[in-house]
């Protein structure tokens, strides 16, 4: 363990210890030789006290000198152990964890209390010269002081405002706040405190760089103290909802997924107010498990609900907020080729085939489809939808082709069914390329019996719910023309007896697409003639289609930004008024005037980070514009702790330096574990001890006369 000094100019006092051995050599005294009578007998007894004497003068010496190098030691103030400099000019960062799972209940509060009372104690045992700095990491992370302070009553005083969020520990974003104030620090190396449950988490791709950033910053030195333990019990980690577009009346299931705490626990399902369903689990200890709720879709709006259970050591997470979105129809904008003679009734390509289809006869339907010519696509018209379809569509022009994938990339839906041979070089060289899919075309025609197809997934969501019998009848469609693509980045959903796919759904953006490579014309295929058109397209266009309500409604955890694409007010108030605009925190207080920007002509309404759980409503006047379900983030509900150990090695793995546990320390004794204990008084007693001894074996010594 190092020694170090308070005050190390002190240091130049040992050389006091250099007195005794000059006092020694001054006072040496000369030997007079005088004659006597021969005394034969007692020059020998003289000559062994003489040399007994001199052993013991240089042993005196030694203590003597001893003695005062201790106390001159002494004086500097000497401390033993510790991880950093024992100079009372130290700059120290704590850390405090205020992520949900802080708020676990211990024997006496929660672990957030038990950390801020180790910090206060910590602060009040620093010196007064010290300074020191709080990081709060939460649903935000950001310095607690606007600069350092001195160590004292005024920086214990400023933990007082330290708040339990909803959010996670957010590590990389910590390091980034962490830079900042280690720019800033007084003085160097920082010691880096971290309070904190060390809840299990994977690594980040983002803690490399910005430890790397840290390092730059200045010197640091961490430490660390674990708060609490892990602790029994379970909760519901995430809820998935419809990916399609729901109607009133459906029967549908929302599946939860849970982490129970005993066997057959009971999970209840509410919506506005009113439980729905519940759902128990069979078995436990094997980690999280999905349950399911059937239900009933409700009326046209937006559905406020939770997922709950009975309270447990951590109440956070014991229920989820969601909101349901049930749109009153799904607005389709249907961009077909010129008609020609040649395609008679069906149009181009089919796409009347595919207009009867989402909405047969003048009965109700959930689907509004337009059909324009492609020529009369605008901005406007693309925006007011909830999805595009095109039919072998003519070539659009440049600036239409870039508003559509534009559109797209911020959250639009586009369906495209080409089957046209005259299509192959608009579809190679224009659709797959703005998609991000491979250029590859080749035009296939196998007349007859044609091809059979065959679902990959009976789970996706276009699938899901439907018997074997449906699914047999769906695979006996025959396909006789068709484009030979290339799935690249995109997921194929159907493929053909020699394995062609015929239909590729993918991502660009916040927007999703589909491709299939065959119109809807006889000679192409029987999938118009087919009991199974209106089912499947009802399904595909339900899942691409992002309509209004579907938007406005969002499921997300607290620390991402509530975000949604709002309503048209029903009173008629208009959204781009800012005044509004107005944001209505989970906790039912108004938190400001939501921020409103255009993205590729969609309105798009931002209310900043959620930090708490609950629903985040966004209102202009009295309307209701959209609604965010903020739940705790699933890492939080996981009950296993980091062990110390694992914490050390990972801020290792990072070039960190990791010097102290402050696990089991008191932190009153964090200055002993800091700058090392106080070795002043051992020293002093040393030097007594070694006077005593001195006085002792000072008695037995006499000056002998010759």
């Amino acid at each position: 363990m190092p020694l170090s000094f308070l005050n190390p100019t002190l240091l130049f006092g040992t050389a006091a210890a250099a007195l005794p051995i000059i006092i020694h050599f001054l006072s040496r005294r000369r030997v007079q030789r005088r004659k006597f009578s021969d005394l034969r007998f007692l020059d020998e007894v003289q000559s062994r006290q003489a040399r007994s004497l001199g052993i013991r003068r240089w042993l005196l010496l030694l203590l003597r000198v001893l003695a005062i190098l201790l106390v001159a030691l002494a004086a500097a103030g000497p401390r033993w152990g510790g991880v950093g400099n024992a100079s009372g000019d130290r700059s120290v960062l704590f850390i405090i964890d205020t992520s949900a799972s802080m708020g676990t209940q211990m024997d006496e509060g929660i672990r957030l209390d038990e950390a801020l009372l180790a910090c206060e104690e910590m602060i009040r045992a620093l010196p007064g010269g010290a300074a020191v700095q709080v990081i709060t990491a939460g649903s935000r992370t950001t310095s607690l002081f606007g600069d350092w302070l001195p160590a004292g009553a005024g920086a214990v005083s400023g933990l007082s405002v330290v708040r339990l969020t909803d959010g996670p520990f957010d590590l990389p974003e910590v390091f980034r706040e962490a830079t900042r104030a280690v720019a800033r620090a007084p003085g160097t190396p920082v010691e880096v405190v971290m309070l904190s449950d060390l809840q299990m988490t994977e690594r980040d791709m983002r803690l490399d760089p910005a430890a790397v950033r840290l390092n730059e910053a200045g010197a640091t030195r961490f430490l660390v103290r674990r708060i609490g333990s892990e602790a029994p019990g379970g909760g519901i980690l995430s809820i998935d909802l419809p990916d399609r577009a729901v109607r009133p009346g459906e029967n549908i299931t929302l599946r939860a997924r849970v982490l129970p705490a005993y066997d057959e626990q009971v999970f209840s399902l509410e919506l506005d107010g009113k439980s729905v369903a519940e759902a128990v689990t069979s078995g436990v200890g094997a980690g999280p498990v999905n349950i399911d709720f059937p239900v009933t879709v409700p009326a046209v709006g937006l559905h406020r609900g939770v997922v709950r259970k009975e309270s447990d050591a951590f109440p956070g997470d014991d229920r989820r907020p969601l909101v349901l979105a049930v749109p009153e129809a799904v607005s389709v904008l249907l961009v077909h080729g010129p008609d020609r003679p040649v395609d008679a009734v069906a149009g181009r390509g089919g796409w009347r085939y595919l207009s009867q289809a989402l909405a047969p006869g003048n009965g109700p339907s959930p689907f509004r489809v337009r059909a324009i010519p492609g020529s009369d696509l605008t901005t406007g018209a693309m925006s007011a939808s909830d999805l595009l379809v095109f039919v072998d569509p003519e070539p659009l022009g440049r600036r239409a082709l870039e508003s559509l994938l534009a559109w797209l990339d911020q959250g639009g839906a586009v369906l495209f069914l080409v089957g046209d041979p005259a299509q192959s070089g608009y579809l190679s060289r224009t659709i797959l390329p703005g998609l991000g899919l491979p250029v590859t075309v080749e035009y296939q025609s196998e007349p007859g019996r044609g091809q059979h197809v065959r679902v990959i997934d009976p789970h996706h969501p276009v699938f899901a719910g439907l018997d074997a019998e449906a699914v047999a009848t769906f695979e006996e469609i025959a396909w006789r023309r068709w484009f030979r693509l290339e799935e690249g980045t995109g997921a194929v959903l159907l493929t053909l007896t020699g394995e062609d796919p015929v239909l590729i759904e993918g991502t660009l953006g916040e927007g999703k697409f589909a491709v299939l490579p065959f119109d809807l014309l006889p000679q192409g295929s029987d999938l118009a003639a087919s009991p199974m058109a209106l089912p499947f397209f009802q399904r595909l266009t339900s899942w691409l289609a992002r309509p209004g309500r579907l938007s406005a409604a969002v499921n997300t955890e607290v620390g991402t930004e509530a975000v949604v694409r709002p309503l048209q007010p029903e009173s008629g108030s208009s959204i781009e008024k800012a005044e509004n605009l107005r944001v209505i925190d989970p906790e039912g207080r108004g938190s400001g005037l939501a921020t409103l920007a255009w993205q590729a002509g969609v309105p798009i309404l931002s209310g900043g980070t959620i930090v708490r759980a609950g629903f985040v409503t966004f209102l202009a006047g009295e309307d209701t514009l959209g609604v965010v379900a903020a739940g705790i983030p699933a890492s939080e509900s996981i009950l296993k702790l980091r062990e110390v150990s694992d914490w050390w090695n990972m801020m290792k793995e990072l070039g960190l330096d990791v010097v102290g546990d402050l696990t089991n320390q008191a932190p009153a004794d964090f200055m002993a574990a800091l700058g090392g204990r106080d070795a002043a008084p051992w020293f002093l007693g040393l030097a007594l001890l070694l006077l005593l001894v001195e006085v002792w074996v000072g008695r037995g010594t006499r000056t002998v006369v010759p």
